[in-house]
């Protein structure tokens, strides 16, 4: 009879007994198994990474209430009258009915008929027990949480979110929903634990969809994040091994993908290899995917037929229209070779996400001569042009309709642009849809702005060098920030806003993918921790004989790196010196200089000209004051110049990367006669002078459209004209505004003049935007005409990407962004006009510059407010700040009377 007792209570108990994936809550973002919890609690409490995130306010909570769970855990384990089995289990759940939650899950021995609440010493502070569908719900008070407790078979479940208790007693243990639950996927993975290196006893599992819902559930309505899905390289996780190195954070994992997923259906077209992906990467690129394979061919086959299985045509029409206009875009396929890279990053204006396509080449030679038969045979076909045009040395060409990255690679290519332009920059073809953003992206590539070039990313090319993988993920932490926050509702934004330069010390993340194996990789610099004003160490300082008439101005090098400043004085006397303090220029003038000088580079020379304008002569002259070639030209004599500004032009591409420099100096008088020579002092086009009728409120300025050359003025009384190179009118202007403007105005490029786009602001705080066909886009009035209060517009001097508008009356100083929202607002002691000035070096450092000249004092704030450098600086002028991505640092240029002074500023101190 005991015998027959025991087999029937043993088949009662296995019939009974249920395990952790029929419990655990279905939205848990991570699991963890532990055999003693004090392993979990050594790791957490050894990790930089846990401590930095510990210093959020948010995270101070979460870790609080972690460890009294696992305290918890603890004393079940210990507890002989539980009948606790080996292993137990705590997870972090998203969405439910709070922002994350914790759960913990305690497997017992059910033929131990003892009341486990009472067993349960550590949990105290019960409140109340309440019956949900018939089973009793312990409620407790945990710190500042309540902890819901069931009963549920032969776990006992405990959450600080009730709604994943209410969900485990509905199910009662039993198999639900396979597919959106942990289900069969995690039980596959569980098998896998071969190459575990985690501590005895510890798994860890991660659910990549979770982590996507719980993203979801913190973004505003309507508004998408502009990162890959990271279902697209993940459907579930088993963690190998989670490694911290000194600027790592690693977590290896055995990996499932989702058998509908983009790249797990071109998987057999891929390969484990090395990118060189990461070699075109610059400061502006927000992420990139890449993905290396063994027959490029093939990886086409493919993507096309995963196109068509998701009913998305739109690469298909792309390759139609290509072929109807006799373009074998199949000549271009059979030309790439394994590298394929798509790379994220923001538009001139920092307004919207573009792409820029990036394809390693067999043969790079053979490759130009196919592009120009294409460009040919478009010609023949279509009865259309190809435009040749020429950036930075380089030969773009500009298909004007067709998408032709996505004809060639399918949807995940396919860009949102009719137009595509395309270039060879060493052994890889690129694409792009947008041409100030490709134009943008070559010249920052050419110069000095590239990851490979920086102490910066050193972390992460050696991770990307050493990386062999079939796809990667790389997110730029920096520049990626703006469209993460975006995403956010207003309460996560500005939550996850104070933490910026915790959260920013992160630089970066490393997605690689390699056969069965997912690698996640943080990347960091320096010690991860909140913003603190930074500390500005002096590093130069120089004086002249009298006070200065001007703020010091920046001097180039031919690859438009800073190399010094000159400075002039009240006495005429012109003063170079490069950051060493060596004196690189000086002259010594017999009359005003009024406009600002012009330092230009030529190839041909290893030093600079200077352009300068004295009363109504322009003058040309060498370090050691000679007068070049052509040089001086003689204004009439009723020519007072007030403004001088060489524009550089474009020129067409060849095979040299830096060729000699063509263009205009243009010297504006005080009635508005601009007068425009070449290089040798040769009147040009209609710059003999061109009358513009009204004085000018600031020097004119150049920018490109339809792969032409155009310069736009704007007249203190709110004349705006643009101006072909040649000196004609362009269609629709002049535009006449009548009201006073502020000597600044902020050009948007495009790829046509339509699109194009003119800001300025009026004195009375009436922004006015424009295209280039005269057509006004936006007029908004932001202030009125109290007694005192004045509007300026900031262009971004750092990266010239965007502009600010700076209103200020009586000491109280507003910054409205290009939208109108007030993003900066300090009120100041001093009460004399300001001057304004706004640098974005990128999210860790968008900078405020408020300079009072009657005091000598500017301040140096972030945007959101916070002091960038604790203590004012001693200046009366504009100041000039730039960034050396060489050793990691600002330069921080100021002037007060006959003195100048040099700072560095850490990037991270």
């Amino acid at each position: 009879m005991l015998i027959g007792f025991y087999f029937i209570d043993l088949s009662r108990k296995k019939s009974y007994e249920t395990d952790i994936w029929h419990v655990v809550a279905s939205e848990t973002i991570a699991l963890v198994e532990m055999q003693q919890p004090e392993d979990l609690v050594a790791y957490l409490d050894s990790s930089a990474f846990i401590n930095a995130v510990k210093d959020m306010e948010g995270g101070q909570k979460a870790f609080e209430t972690t460890d009294q769970l696992l305290t918890l855990l603890d004393s079940a384990l210990q507890n002989p009258f539980l009948g606790v089995k080996k292993q137990v289990y705590l997870s972090v759940n998203a969405t439910g009915s709070q922002s994350f939650s914790l759960s913990v899950y305690i497997p017992m021995d059910e033929r131990v008929y003892l009341d486990p609440f009472k067993q349960l010493t550590s949990l105290q502070n019960e409140t109340y027990v309440r019956k949900y569908r018939g089973e009793d719900v312990h409620e407790y008070k945990l710190g500042n949480d309540q902890l819901s407790v069931a009963k549920i078979r032969n776990f006992l479940v405990a959450s600080t979110d009730a709604v994943w208790i209410e969900e485990a007693i509905r199910n009662n243990g039993e198999k639900f929903n396979e597919e959106y639950y942990f289900g069969l996927l995690n039980q596959d993975l569980a098998t896998q634990v071969n190459d575990i290196k985690l501590p005895d006893g510890l798994k860890m599992w991660i659910r990549p969809s979770s982590v996507e819902h719980w993203f979801a559930r913190m973004t505003d309505l309507g508004t998408e994040n502009p990162f890959k899905s990271i279902a697209e390289f993940s459907n579930g996780m088993l963690v190998e091994s989670i490694q911290e190195r000194e600027n790592e954070l690693s977590i290896l994992s055995i990996n499932r993908n989702q058998s509908s997923s983009y790249y797990h259906q071109l998987e057999s077209a891929l390969t484990n290899g090395k990118t060189s992906a990461y070699n075109f990467m610059v400061d502006d690129v927000s992420f990139y995917e890449q993905c290396y394979t063994n027959d490029f061919s093939n990886f086409v086959k493919l993507a096309f037929r995963y196109d068509d299985e998701k009913n998305n045509p739109q690469s298909e029409t792309a390759l139609t229209q290509f072929d109807n206009a006799g373009v074998e875009v199949a000549d271009l396929v059979k030309l790439v070779k394994s590298d394929l890279f798509k790379a994220t990053i923001l538009s001139v204006d920092g307004s919207q996400w573009q792409n820029i396509y990036g394809f390693e080449l067999k043969d790079p030679v053979e490759f130009d001569v196919v592009l120009d038969n294409l460009r040919k045979d478009y010609k023949e076909e279509s009865k259309k042009k190809v435009k040749l045009i020429g950036l930075k040395g380089f030969t773009v060409y500009g298909f004007p309709k067709g998408n032709l990255s996505g004809a060639l690679a399918g949807s995940n290519f396919y860009d949102s642009h009719s137009n595509s332009y395309v270039l060879r920059v060493d052994n890889y073809m690129i694409m792009a849809g947008d041409l100030p953003t490709l134009s943008k992206w070559l010249k920052d590539w050419l110069l000095k702005r590239r990851w490979t070039t920086q102490k910066r990313y050193n972390v992460l090319i050696n991770k990307l060098q050493n990386n062999k993988a079939k796809l990667s993920y790389v997110l730029n932490t920096e520049s990626s920030w703006v469209g993460f926050i975006h995403a956010l509702s207003k309460s996560h934004a500005s939550f996850v806003d104070r933490h910026r330069q915790l959260l920013l010390g992160l630089n970066f993340q490393v997605w690689s993918l390699r056969d069965q194996e997912i690698e996640i990789s943080a990347l960091f610099s320096g010690q991860l921790r909140d913003d603190q004003p930074k500390k500005a160490e002096k590093i130069l300082s120089k004086e002249m004989g009298v006070a200065l008439s001007k703020a010091p101005i920046l001097v180039e090098n031919v690859l438009g790196d800073e190399e010094g400043f000159l400075l002039i004085d009240q006495e005429n006397i012109v003063e170079g010196y490069n950051f060493k303090g060596d004196t690189i220029f000086y002259h010594e003038f017999d009359s005003l200089i009024k406009a600002t000088p012009e330092l230009v580079w030529s190839i041909n020379s290893d030093l600079p000209s200077l352009y300068l304008t004295q009363n109504n002569k322009i003058l040309q002259i060498d370090r050691s004051g000679k007068y070049l070639e052509g040089y001086p030209v003689d204004l009439p004599i009723y020519s007072q110049i007030e403004f001088t500004k060489w524009l550089p032009w474009h020129l067409r591409g060849s095979t040299e990367m830096i060729q000699d420099i063509e263009g205009l100096i243009l010297s504006v008088d005080t009635l508005g006669n601009i007068y425009g020579v070449d290089p040798k002092g040769k009147y040009q086009g209609n710059w003999t002078p061109l009358k513009t009728l009204e004085r000018l409120a600031l020097p004119p300025q150049v920018f490109q459209a339809n792969g032409k050359n155009y310069v736009v003025t704007l007249s203190k009384k709110g004349k705006l004209i643009i101006f072909t190179e040649k000196g004609e009118y362009v269609k629709g202007f002049p535009m006449l505004f009548r009201e006073s403007v502020s000597p600044q105005l902020f050009v948007t490029e495009d790829a046509s003049l339509g699109q194009s786009r003119i800001t300025f602001i009026t004195s009375i705080g009436d922004i006015i935007e424009i295209n280039g066909k005269g057509e006004v886009l936006r007029r908004d009035k932001l202030g009125d005409r109290a007694h005192g209060r004045s509007f300026d517009l900031l262009k971004d001097e750092a990266r010239s990407r965007t502009w600010m508008v700076m209103e200020q009356i009586f000491g109280t100083i507003k910054v409205r962004n290009s939208s109108g929202k007030v993003v900066f607002h300090q009120r100041f002691d001093e009460k004399g006009k300001a001057i304004g000035q706004y640098f974005d070096f990128g999210i860790d450092a968008e900078l405020i510059c408020i300079t009072f000249p009657d005091s000598g004092k500017t301040y140096l704030y972030y945007l959101n407010g916070k002091r960038f450098v604790e203590k004012p600086f001693s200046n009366d002028k504009e100041v000039k700040m730039f960034y050396n991505s060489d050793i990691q640092q600002f330069i921080f240029i100021t002037s007060l009377k006959n003195r100048v002074n040099t700072y560095t500023i850490d990037r991270r101190n």
